[in-house]
């Protein structure tokens, strides 16, 4: 999986990549939020807090993060 670059690598190659870097961010960033109570990561730190707080039932708090999130996505387009 890791031995092709580029146009090399199939569709299902960059698919199983972006499963594993996306568990690895994941880890890292609830690792960190448990055990530290401190985010590691900018955007997914915002989606752990948005859930955090909508779970907490503090929807006006999880409003801004989600407007974060919001933000960041239509930036990227």
């Amino acid at each position: 999986m890791f031995r092709h670059q580029g146009r090399s690598r199939t569709a299902k190659q960059n698919l199983q990549i972006a499963i594993i870097l996306s568990l690895v961010a994941g880890i890292v960033n609830i690792t960190g939020f448990l055990e530290f109570n401190q985010l590691t990561t900018n955007v997914t730190g915002h989606f752990a807090l948005f859930i955090n707080d909508v779970a907490g039932f503090d929807v006006w708090k999880g409003t801004i993060y989600f407007l974060y999130i919001f933000s960041f996505l239509m930036g990227s387009f």
